[in-house]
């Protein structure tokens, strides 16, 4: 399949960077320690989990080392090869993390065989036709068990628009210039991914039949704030803590949640 291809091409060769993105600068570590933070609040207590889109498996091998057995499932091999390796150094053992290759939108699991499946780093905006992505949601409803969460993230239109003019110089600019360009919520530039407006989303999770409970902007307040300002914070003993309660104080905030550069909706599958 063409877009899939396309992903692999755009991936290939980068499992180490994409085990690194989440620590790499402060705004990735803002989007780790969100994320983390609502795993943690909608997680059942112990359990099967299904990481779909997993990359190389930070969040699984966090998730591991907490007593969860997790599977790991990604389009690229070399992704999930790393992920063995950060699994037996974090001292994960294989029975804990269980890699397989393959594409979300065909998962080759039983119905209700998870106890909660998360799709982190946003995945499904690597998929850029709109059937294939209600597709995938409605697999990941399929294999999670009733009354059991589903995390799903994905890059914001309205945060991209900022990034534009962020990142000037990288010529995204050039690919919203006319109204048709916008309404496609496509960008084309490192990556290839296609972009959420907000409530899109969760109208695409009460399609398959789930049930929202929570959203949440991953970046929160954070977005496109100087990178050197939220390092002095993070630095600084004092403010650190202080910042890191109002992020996620406010990271579920409705004004906030459609200009982060990650949209969280975490859905339930009803009992």
């Amino acid at each position: 399949m063409k877009g899939l291809d396309t992903v692999r091409a755009r991936y290939a060769g980068k499992a180490s960077q994409e085990w690194d993105r989440l620590t790499a600068t402060p705004i990735t570590r803002i989007e780790y320690l969100i994320t983390s933070h609502q795993l943690q609040r909608h997680l059942p207590l112990s359990g099967v989990i299904l990481d779909a889109g997993s990359g190389p498996g930070r969040y699984a091998i966090d998730l591991a080392s907490r007593g969860y057995r997790v599977a790991t499932f990604d389009l690229l091999r070399e992704m999930l090869q790393l992920g063995r390796q950060k699994a037996a150094q974090a001292g994960v053992g294989p029975r804990s993390v269980t890699p397989t290759e393959g594409d979300l939108a065909a998962l080759p699991y039983e119905d209700n065989a998870f106890d909660a499946v998360i799709s982190l780093g946003a995945p499904l905006s690597h998929i850029t036709d709109a059937d294939i992505r209600l597709r995938a949601i409605a697999e990941m409803a399929r294999v999670v068990k009733p009354g059991q969460p589903v995390f799903l993230t994905v890059c914001t239109r309205l945060a991209s628009y900022r990034g534009i003019v962020f990142w000037m110089d990288l010529g995204f600019f050039d690919q919203v210039m006319t109204p048709e360009d916008r309404r496609r919520g496509i960008f084309d530039g490192s990556q290839l991914w296609y972009t959420f407006m907000p409530g899109e989303l969760e109208d695409l999770a009460r399609q398959v039949g789930l049930e929202v409970i929570d959203r949440v902007g991953c970046e929160g307040l954070a977005g496109y704030l100087p990178l050197d300002h939220l390092e002095r914070i993070e630095r600084d003993p004092q403010r650190w803590p202080v910042w890191r309660e109002i992020l996620l104080e406010t990271c579920d905030e409705p004004t906030i949640i459609g200009i982060s550069n990650h949209l969280m909706v975490v859905a339930r599958k009803p009992e």
